[in-house]
């Protein structure tokens, strides 16, 4: 997590991961029996059918999204950003 704040100030959000597993990423009904196994999420309300991490991850880039920061925003001063390099604007060869 220092890293990445070192890399990217003030942009990186902490989300609360629980919960996540067990909440549907389609209706977000949120019920424990929904994950049938380490690798399967099927929700008991919808029917959605994922993996169960890829149910998960989608549920925390959701919460993230209601917290998201415009990408590579600086402090709004004439000053210089630090950012990414951009593969496609390097010089091939």
């Amino acid at each position: 997590m220092a890293r990445l704040e070192q890399k990217a100030p003030g942009r990186v959000q902490k989300i609360d991961p629980r919960y996540t597993s067990q909440t549907c990423d389609t209706c977000k009904h949120l019920a424990r029996e929904s994950r049938e196994s380490q690798a399967l999420f099927l929700c008991v309300a919808c029917g959605h059918r994922a993996n169960a991490d890829v149910n998960a991850a989608k549920n925390v880039r959701d919460t993230a999204a209601g917290h998201a920061v415009a990408a590579r925003g600086g402090s709004g001063l004439p000053e210089p950003a630090n950012r990414e390099p951009q593969r496609d604007l390097l010089p091939m060869g």
